[in-house]
């Protein structure tokens, strides 16, 4: 009799565990495909403008594969607590991505109920989901970041650590955000700081969106700012030796919409990009006249020391040609201002491409994009920058699969 008491009893603690997993999921992305590339800078003595071309096996042109485990637990009352905790990590070479950190792309933990959700940890900020909604990153993921201000934008995603996020419940097809980066330093609120405020309408086929985010400059430690900010550290006007710990570095808007109407939907997203510090003159914004291709490549380039201001445009437009086969293009100029120059520098993208489901979770997507710049280095499209030359094209056919 106590040994039946016994295996009940374990049977029962069992039954109660697979009850509660049933509410932690663990779910991932594998994206891979094959990428050619040509004028890549292949400078030498004999030819400092030489270039050639590139074929790669490549991980994440469409997204970043990853793998990930998120929970919700329903506490009562309508208010639930959640989690995520989520990894990059590239397909063709195994090797994690975010710097190695074991969950860089999302670690968060926080609470949901009738009056919105609130998030502790790191994530993205709200412009990446305006971005997702509206720009050609869905389509054509990293093949667009060069010609966003080098992802400046942040049109490509980037993360802010020690964050306090804040969502509205959705009313009326309308959310509101407002992100919080902690600089944890002491003596000093504004060190490291980071903030972001976004709201999203949808109505039906019609949506709308706007974000803003902004950065400070964290202290020095190993040539690298420590801001709560991880995408300042992509920017030349976030260098520390550029300013003060405290100073703004950063200030990215990006509106956009989109509207479907039948198998179309046409959508369009403009973005600014301010790098206050980059007027502070001296060596780390040099004052030039003119572009000059035979130059070197610190004037002129797409978010570098000398690159205050930049202005993006991105519209383009899709068509279902059926419940698997989509069809999709874009074209994006993006609008550079110089410190101490009156050349204005332009980059200018076409994109083509298509996607075949073969089920929900497993796609073949396949594009062509052409980047061209005019009075600017070219940032490139993937696989490095084409140097002094004004073009550069890439094609791919890549697979992903979701579990």
């Amino acid at each position: 009799m106590k040994k039946s008491l016994v295996v009940l009893s374990v049977l029962g603690s069992c039954s109660y565990v697979a009850q509660a997993q049933t509410n932690v999921t663990v779910y991932g992305l594998l994206d891979s495909g094959v990428t050619y590339v040509n004028n890549i800078a292949t400078p030498s003595t004999s030819n400092p403008r030489g270039t050639g071309s590139r074929m790669s096996v490549d991980s994440g042109d469409l997204q970043q594969s990853r793998f990930g485990f998120k929970g919700v637990e329903d506490l009562g009352g309508g208010m639930k607590a959640m989690f995520n905790l989520e990894g990059g990590f590239a397909v063709d070479t195994g090797a994690s991505g975010q710097g190695g950190l074991t969950f860089g792309r999302t670690s968060i933990v926080g609470l949901s109920g009738n009056y919105g959700s609130l998030q502790l940890g790191r994530r993205k900020d709200f412009i990446d989901e305006v971005a997702t909604y509206y720009s050609s990153v869905y389509d054509f993921g990293v093949f667009i970041n060069g010609v966003h201000d080098n992802n400046l934008d942040r049109v490509g995603g980037n993360r802010a650590n020690n964050q306090i996020r804040y969502d509205t419940p959705l009313f009326k097809g309308l959310v509101l955000n407002a992100t919080y980066g902690f600089g944890e330093t002491a003596g000093s609120t504004s060190t490291g700081q980071s903030l972001g405020l976004g709201a999203n309408y949808t109505n039906g086929p019609f949506g709308v969106g706007f974000g803003y985010w902004q950065s400070k400059l964290g202290t020095l430690s190993g040539g690298v700012n420590t801001s709560s900010d991880q995408g300042t550290s992509l920017g030349a006007g976030c260098t520390p030796s550029y300013g003060h710990p405290g100073d703004t570095c950063i200030k990215t808007w990006m509106l956009g919409s989109s509207y479907k109407t039948g198998p179309w939907r046409f959508f369009g997203a403009w973005s600014k990009v301010l790098q206050p510090l980059a007027t502070n003159g001296g060596a780390s914004a040099p004052l030039v006249a003119k572009f000059a291709g035979t130059a070197g490549l610190s004037p002129f380039t797409a978010g570098g020391s000398n690159n205050n201001s930049t202005n993006v445009f991105d519209l383009g437009v899709n068509y279902a040609v059926s419940d698997s086969l989509r069809l999709v293009g874009s074209v994006l100029q993006s609008r550079y201002g110089f410190v101490g120059s009156d050349t204005k520098g332009r980059l200018t993208q076409l994109n083509l491409g298509l996607t075949y489901a073969f089920s929900k979770r497993t796609d073949l997507y396949s594009y062509v994009a052409n980047l061209r710049a005019s009075d600017m280095y070219s940032p490139g499209i993937t696989g490095g920058a084409p140097g002094a030359d004004n073009s550069q094209t890439a094609f791919t056919v890549g697979l992903r699969h979701k579990f």
